[in-house]
């Protein structure tokens, strides 16, 4: 209000800092009766996220399990990306176990393509836990564009050799993970 009132001042005077006239006085600002868009009015909290069939209203729900599916760490996000939550979530799930008086780290993490993020699994790897993330999303035929070499292809490697094929269960590639979107 103040910024429109200063400007209006400004235009009032009639003069540019270099000493031209200004035109026509702007119209006022008139606010609109009601807010363009369309609002959730049962859930403001929530926000449009991707999810596996297009754009939704709704969250984003990370969920960290032991190899028995017990949940030890969930979260809610209002952001449709899995990208940026591997070691977030990972530390939440050793908070709760420290909690609960295990001091054990897990050895293996598994998780969905949608939280492949390079940097945070080498982190990962450095505290001495082994990362078994695909690449690639099961709906995609070919490889991600620029995901060939280096570690891409010798996590592929890896998922594809005896170890990687006995930590995987036989199960679709939503559904196989500690950390998968629920």
């Amino acid at each position: 209000m103040r910024a429109n009132r200063a400007y209006e001042a400004y235009r009032a005077r009639g003069r540019m800092k270099d000493g031209r006239r200004f035109g026509r006085p702007p119209d006022p600002y008139q606010p609109p009766g009601a807010p363009e868009g369309r609002i959730n009015v049962t859930d403001p909290d929530s926000r449009v996220v991707k999810g596996l069939r297009g754009f939704l209203q709704g969250y984003n729900a990370q969920a960290v399990t032991n190899e028995h599916q017990v949940v030890l760490a969930a979260e809610i996000e209002t952001v449709g990306a899995d990208f940026g939550h591997l070691e977030p979530m990972l530390d939440a799930a050793h908070r709760e176990l420290q909690a609960a008086g295990i001091h054990d780290a897990p050895g293996v993490l598994l998780a969905d393509a949608g939280y492949w993020h390079g940097e945070q699994m080498q982190r990962i790897v450095d505290r001495g836990i082994e990362v078994l993330i695909p690449p690639d999303t099961s709906r995609r035929r070919t490889t991600r564009r620029n995901w060939d070499g280096g570690r891409y292809d010798q996590m592929r490697q890896l998922l594809a050799s005896d170890r990687g094929e006995r930590a995987l269960p036989q199960a679709p590639a939503n559904d196989r993970a500690s950390f998968s979107r629920r």
